[in-house]
């Protein structure tokens, strides 16, 4: 049994931070996405119940790239770890978008004050340039650039 034909499409990935307005200005300034909805001090009974934490209380937003959106949400109660997975950690490790040119990607980020953990690479035999991001409290973003014609 599956839920493989009740799936219409992918609509968002979640991330908890501890800085709102650090991630906002991220997604929203650098990435460009849209916001969609923000919400201070949300509390109410139906999101303890649906994140499984009884008095759960958080900032959220809800930020949209084409078709896609990223979920954010800082805790105000309770609070959790703050330490950022590594990448060879278990669970989800970064997000990855597609740009029209990394190496200008990879140049407004430094401007922007963001670091990059290298300088685009060549992957899959030339198939695509790449490098990661590291975002606030050191979320991983990938930017990749792919040959023209070549599979994705």
């Amino acid at each position: 049994m599956s839920v493989r034909d009740l799936i219409e499409s992918v609509h968002h990935t979640a991330v908890c931070v501890r800085d709102f307005q650090a991630m906002r200005h991220f997604l929203v300034e650098f990435l460009g996405f849209v916001k969609e909805g923000e919400m201070a001090d949300r509390g109410e009974a139906q999101l303890a119940k649906v994140v499984g934490l009884p008095g759960a209380r958080v900032n959220w937003g809800l930020y949209r790239c084409g078709t896609h959106r990223i979920e954010v949400f800082q805790y105000i109660e309770p609070t959790g770890k703050s330490d950022p997975p590594a990448q060879c950690d278990t669970g989800f490790t970064h997000l990855a978008f597609e740009v029209s040119d990394v190496n200008g990607a990879h140049d407004r980020a430094i401007a922007a004050g963001y670091r990059p953990v290298s300088a685009p690479q060549s992957m899959r035999g030339g198939v695509s340039e790449v490098f990661y991001l590291e975002g606030p409290e050191g979320i991983v973003v990938e930017l990749m650039e792919f040959r023209k014609g070549e599979p994705t």
